[in-house]
């Protein structure tokens, strides 16, 4: 029985953080299915994630913000 539910749970933490990082990816503008299929595996899904958090947002040209001396405009 302990072993079974300690299974469960190892799967579904697998399966939590490979939907985290394919929404991560999907967010920041990388290829989605590829830190998906990284975070099914069970070291490499650690070192998927941190890489997702460290690296920087590649649509960050498409948002830039104008600074105005009274307000900032959209």
């Amino acid at each position: 029985m302990d072993i079974w539910f300690s299974l469960i749970l190892l799967a579904a933490s697998q399966i939590i953080l490979c939907w985290y990082s394919y929404q991560l990816a999907t967010e920041k503008g990388y290829p989605p299915l590829l830190f998906a299929g990284a975070g099914l595996l069970p070291l490499l899904n650690l070192i998927a994630l941190m890489l997702l958090l460290l690296l920087p947002d590649r649509r960050l040209a498409e948002h830039q913000l104008y600074f105005s001396k009274f307000r900032q405009r959209p």
